[in-house]
């Protein structure tokens, strides 16, 4: 259906949309927008409209992509090796700049997982990336990036006012095709027999309809342009009518739109539906400190349907797989009159605590205030392998000492370090409207409870959320329980969990577990007091930085972390090595008894290599403890 192209130009293939906007009819429609600075293209097809471009298109040329699937993206590397700008979506950036490793990592055996990431592209494009929420400076044309996940969870739409008819358009990518209709539904399957992406397309839906534009640009499908809202809501009743017989997700629609804050006191505020939840402690200024800041997405605090997934996102998480989305901003705006945040306090450096951080700070002036126990993960997420490690470095403001007290606004705090489901975290302890808050994380959930009715501490049973490979000691439980004995809050916060309202029986439960958690492992596994072990998580250690890029020649740095498995003092024999041909250093060190000690050490790579695993050997004395702790290096290339 052609009737809203206002002209043909059967000589290039490309046709006139309306003023300043044609279309170039490919694999997908390829749009190319003129204005005073330059041309823009909305993606890339096969790249045979590369042939011959018009020469009313004028240079220099930019290239936007949605996504990457190939009948959409074939053409960007070409766009690219002819001197074309190219944007792709942050969170697809790795696949568009390296298909080849992306498609090295893609499971092809038992597979469960069915996002369409092997529509991908086969040809790398350097691409830059376009960031959700940013307005492009495009040779003087401002298009700002529109979140719009679907069938791929980073999908993108690109928005602008044409410079001549000043109409407000969106190039709305697969987000729709038609009235009522999107090209394709199955990429909306993303894990096994769910359809997560149908909740993600239908809050895309809102977002188009809350844009208010004059008209859409499919890249599948006709131009849209008139009755645009109605357009976009036939496709929310479609959605919802898809997802009725589904429990999680016909669940989830009415959710996935809402931004709101519930009170906890006159002060203390916690968003609901962010994973995890993001708690705001407001000042008498009208200013907001938010305690930790995740995705949007999923019930968050509210009741999930039994057996299902908390969200809709895919379950098995790689960067393309996940998504920050703005959250809690228009609830400030709306319920206190504030517009931004102005401290994000971090409790832990996991990334559903933190993945939002960097957005806030592209967007506004937000700082970040993290613990120095873990303040480097967030700055060097590329150094580590730590689990739930959000891959994005944010900016840290200011680095807060273990036990200190510090103030904002009206508000004094004091964090405390603490380990159990990891120990790169603390509690964060305060006091507002007459109560005492501790913020634990996620050291803390409970099982049976009764929220919203008045808590039965005693009918309740602490849920086993430690996690060995985040770091944890026999001690963990027990020192966290001392932290909340003498701190006494009335009310406990956490990452995932409604308030906690504590009485005597409360401590006591929490006590009681710090000593049975100690006991379990005590009696499960070699951790006697004479006995030769790397402690309850089993860590032999850790190389920092975890992965390495160094060019060819050049010697591979990194500072190595090792325990003492012995129960006194030793002297610890470290050497790093690699595969043969490779020359690696090595260094002694004494340690106390159960400490962890750390070296320089460096290694000369034989040759180019990517990604090529290096070890620590640990040696105590005469006995032989092997490679304990590895890491990654990548030698030559251009890429990690």
């Amino acid at each position: 259906m052609r009737e809203h192209l206002v002209a043909d130009d059967k000589s290039s293939g490309w046709r006139s949309i309306i003023p300043g906007v044609e279309l170039y009819s490919d694999s997908c429609n390829v749009y190319a927008v003129s204005h005073p600075g330059g041309t823009i293209f909305i993606n890339a097809g096969t790249g045979y409209w590369l042939d011959d471009l018009p020469a009313r298109f004028r240079p220099p040329f930019t290239l936007l992509c949605t996504h990457f699937f190939r009948d959409h993206s074939a053409g960007a590397a070409r766009a690219g090796r002819q001197g074309m700008r190219v944007f792709a979506p942050a969170g697809e950036l790795e696949i568009f700049s390296d298909p080849a490793q992306h498609f090295r990592e893609r499971k092809t055996y038992i597979i469960y997982d069915n996002v369409w990431d092997t529509f991908a592209p086969i040809e790398p494009t350097a691409a830059l990336p376009a960031h959700d929420y940013e307005t492009l400076d495009v040779d003087g044309l401002a298009v700002t990036v529109v979140a719009l996940p679907g069938v791929t969870p980073n999908h993108a739409g690109y928005a602008l006012t044409l410079p001549d008819s000043g109409r407000r358009i969106a190039f709305s990518g697969e987000a729709i095709h038609s009235p009522g209709r999107m090209a394709r539904i199955a990429p909306l399957q993303y894990d096994y027999n769910d359809l997560g992406g149908a909740v993600n397309a239908y809050w895309s839906a809102g977002e188009l309809r809350r844009g208010a534009y004059d008209a859409l640009m499919p890249s599948l499908g006709t131009p849209i342009l008139e009755t645009v809202d109605a357009a976009v809501a036939a496709l929310e009743t479609s959605l919802e009518a898809l997802c009725a017989g589904r429990p999680l997700e016909r669940k989830l629609l009415p959710l996935i739109g809402e931004d709101t804050l519930e009170r906890v006191t006159d002060h203390v505020w916690v968003e609901p539906l962010a994973e995890a939840s993001s708690w705001y402690l407001i000042s008498d200024g009208g200013k907001a400190l938010a305690i930790d800041y995740g995705y949007k997405g999923g019930f968050g605090l509210r009741p999930v349907p039994t057996g299902e997934k908390n969200w809709q996102w895919p379950a098995y998480s790689y960067r393309a797989r996940r998504r920050v989305l703005l959250h809690g901003l228009p609830a400030l705006k709306r319920q206190f009159g504030i517009d931004r945040i102005d401290v994000a306090l971090i409790g832990h450096f996991h990334d559903d605590h933190v993945a939002g951080v960097p957005l806030l700070q592209r967007i506004s002036d937000t700082q970040c205030w993290v613990p120095e126990n873990f303040a480097p993960l967030l700055t060097h997420p590329e150094a580590h392998r730590f689990p739930c490690n959000w891959p994005e470095p944010a900016r840290i403001d200011r680095v807060l000492g273990l036990g200190e007290t510090f103030t904002w606004e009206e508000y004094t705090i004091r964090i405390e370090p603490m380990s159990g489901h990891t120990r790169f975290s603390v509690a964060i302890l305060f006091e507002a409207d007459g109560k005492r808050f501790a913020h634990t994380g996620d050291q803390y959930f409970f099982r049976d409870r009764r929220w919203p009715e008045p808590e039965d501490w005693s009918a309740t049973a602490v849920i086993q959320n430690h996690v060995y490979q985040n770091g944890a000691t026999v001690e963990s439980y027990r020192e966290s329980a001392r932290i909340l004995a003498e701190w006494r809050p009335d009310i406990v916060i956490t990452g995932h969990q409604q308030p906690m309202y504590t009485d005597d029986a409360f401590f006591d439960m929490v006590d009681r577990w710090g000593e049975t958690y100690a006991e379990l492992h005590e009696n499960a596994m070699v951790l006697g007091a004479d006995e030769r072990h790397f402690g309850l998580d089993s860590w032999g250690g850790w190389i920092w930085p975890y992965r390495s890029h160094v060019a060819e020649g050049e010697p591979v740095n990194v500072n190595v972390t090792v325990r003492n498995p012995l129960n006194e003092p030793a002297k610890l024999t470290v050497r790093l090595v690699g595969p043969p041909g490779w020359s690696g250093t090595t260094a002694s060190v004494d340690a106390g008894p159960r400490a962890e000690v750390s070296c320089d050490l460096s290694i000369h790579p034989s040759g180019p290599c990517r990604r090529q695993p290096i070890a620590a050997e640990l040696s105590v004395g005469a006995d032989h403890f092997g490679q304990v702790v590895e890491a990654l290096a990548t030698v030559g290339g251009s890429q990690f």
